[in-house]
């Protein structure tokens, strides 16, 4: 054996890709006042919501960009970079854009598999620019897939209907770049034009797939986004769309819209950025995309105003962007088959999606279904079909099924006028609920009686006591009189003690509170709500409506005076971003919630026992 010599031996090798550092923003969400063809694609509306993509010209490698939604640094979104790299940006916003499209025409599958030349079709670059593309593009699908964000208490999912109250680490995607020799049998077949050399597999992640195929998304024309040379433009465009809804004129603060698309916000510098938000703002007009707009001044540039103007025109073209995909999505959701899509897709969500989503999908079975359960008048009403179906559409087959049968059993004159108030009212509410909870109940119950016994006894066992100060008549007065929003909370209430008294939740107590829900509810407030009782354990401090969620965030403060302000302040912030509390402060159970559709807030303290 030789001698060894130095340059023989392999040694281990750094590789310096610089020092990283941190940018903190803060974007202050909660400052926000106003709120058919072939190339649409939903977008999620996290990526509409937050900076994912920097609009920056002067990226950094290893910069981590942490965007906070409030002060106390408890709601942000950081954008961690892969090693000696930088963080997403315009290229590979437009890149995303187009992989959206091509998934939409891969029958929404959360797996498929495209190439470098389809991207670039996508993104509208003709074919003879398409070689000086190849590396850029490849680099950014890298740059995507190694790009990981994390959400704390920021992320939103339409599954939950809202903010999931947790840290999230997540990719918006997952790439492999295959070769012949590395595809297996079945990737085989992506290679069957000999000039393809390599094909690209995506598969969307998870919290970022979901909310495409649900509803947490918002519909663009890509073609449109994509023939927008200047970013900010595209940003303002689909942030503006988001916020108005079908409003034709808004106002928000500038400072709001260059924190969330994000720009610069150097106070010496703001009127030149505020430049750059007008620029954009005369391309959309150009564009007609937008009506007109009009930037405010006010006494400072850091509280100047932009008004927006749509047009009739805008929502039209708006609404039938939706539809046009919508459709696309359900007639996908009724021909989907396991054939449709490869067997090692491990497309369950849309499976998931396919089932939740066929009973809001109106056909004319279903049509001459309801019809047959209502009064026999209801076929000759001419208007009633598109009602029905529209009934089917939101609040989906089943539900309208019920609701028909509740109307079978009035005495019913306007037919169509009593059915839309029966499904927007919730008149059938309680004997959907009945109804439901017999079907369920019946096959497991008729070869059991003792569990119907049990039911009976359950209920009289719990409350059999009539020691309270006040009498049954007193409570069910007290409770009459009380709101549609009270008399819930009461009712989720007298629930948790009933349950906590039996010392178990399941399916027979659940339905032994259902069967005696009068006189459980009554005596909790006997119990509970009596005025003469001097050991009072429930308060309902304050329900009312407000003009928005700053001014009930006012009253939380005067509800809860008195109690550590530390403890207040983390409350408010939190409902502040999921409209939503309940815990126990000292000596008593709070729970607050903020309905955003109703504007109604709510307030409940309950003396801990």
């Amino acid at each position: 054996m030789g001698k060894l010599r130095g340059r023989d031996i392999l040694l281990n090798e750094v590789i310096d890709t610089g020092p990283s550092e941190i940018v903190e923003k803060f974007l202050d969400v909660s400052e926000i006042e106003n709120e058919k063809n072939n190339s649409l694609v939903r977008i999620d509306i996290n990526v509409i919501e937050y900076p994912l993509f920097t609009k920056s010209t002067s990226k950094k490698k290893n910069q981590i960009i942490r965007y906070f939604f409030n002060r106390s640094k408890e709601a942000y979104i950081q954008v961690n970079p892969t090693s000696g790299d930088y963080i997403p940006g315009e290229l590979e916003e437009r890149v995303f854009i187009a992989i959206l499209k091509i998934m939409r025409d891969k029958r929404y599958s959360n797996v498929f598999y495209t190439t470098v030349s389809e991207i670039l079709t996508n993104m509208g670059i003709v074919q003879e620019s398409f070689k000086g593309f190849y590396g850029r593009i490849s680099k950014a699908l890298v740059r995507l897939s190694q790009t990981s964000y994390t959400f704390k208490n920021s992320l939103y999912s339409n599954k939950i209907k809202g903010i999931i109250e947790e840290q999230i680490n997540t990719n918006i995607m997952n790439i492999r770049m295959l070769s012949l020799k590395q595809a297996d049998e079945n990737e085989k077949e992506y290679f069957t034009d000999g000039r393809i050399k390599e094909v690209i597999k995506i598969s969307i992640s998870d919290h970022f797939y979901d909310n495409i195929i649900r509803k947490g998304y918002l519909v663009y024309d890509s073609q449109l986004l994509l023939s927008m040379d200047n970013p900010i433009t595209r940003a303002l465009y689909m942030l503006i769309n988001k916020l108005r809804f079908n409003k034709l004129y808004f106002k928000v603060l500038s400072m709001n819209l260059i924190k969330r698309i994000p720009l610069s916000e150097n106070i010496q510098k703001i009127s030149r950025t505020i430049k750059v938000i007008e620029k954009s703002c005369e391309e959309l007009r150009k564009m007609d995309l937008i009506a007109d707009y009009n930037i405010i001044k006010n006494s400072k540039w850091i509280e100047s105003e932009v008004e927006f103007y749509f047009n009739e025109t805008h929502n039209t073209l708006k609404q039938s962007y939706f539809y046009d995909d919508k459709n696309h999505f359900d007639n996908l959701l009724i021909t989907h088959t396991d054939s449709g899509t490869k067997s090692d897709d491990g497309n369950t969500y849309f499976q998931t999606v396919r089932a939740e989503t066929m009973d809001r999908i109106p056909t004319n079975e279903m049509l001459e279904t309801i019809l047959s359960i209502m009064p026999s008048k209801a076929k000759e009403l001419k208007t009633l079909p598109k009602a029905i179906k529209d009934g089917i559409r939101q609040y989906g087959f089943e539900h309208v099924k019920l609701v028909a049968e509740y109307m079978r059993k009035q005495k019913v004159g306007n037919i169509r006028s009593y059915f839309i108030q029966a499904l927007s009212k919730g008149w059938a509410n309680d004997y959907i609920t009945q109804e439901k909870t017999n079907k369920h109940s019946t096959k497991k119950l008729s070869n059991n009686t003792t569990e119907v016994s049990k039911i009976e006894n359950l209920t009289l066992d719990v409350y059999s006591h009539d020691e309270y100060s006040m009498t049954k008549d007193q409570a069910s007065k007290y409770f009459a009189n009380l709101k549609d929003v009270e008399k819930q909370n009461i009712e989720k209430l007298a629930y948790k003690d009933y349950i906590k008294i039996c010392g178990f939740e399941g399916k027979i107590q659940k339905m032994a509170f259902n069967a005696g829900k009068e006189t459980i509810i009554l005596d909790y407030i006997r119990k509970n709500t009596a005025e003469e009782d001097k050991n009072q354990n429930v308060e309902i401090v304050n329900t009312k409506k407000y003009k928005n969620i700053s001014m009930f965030q006012l009253d939380i403060l005067d509800s809860l005076e008195g109690f550590d302000m530390k403890e207040v302040n983390k409350i408010i912030r939190l409902v502040n971003i999921t409209k939503y509390f309940e815990g126990d402060i000292g000596e008593y159970k709070i729970q607050i919630e903020f309905n955003d559709e109703t504007q109604e807030g709510i307030i409940l303290k309950e003396k801990i026992k």
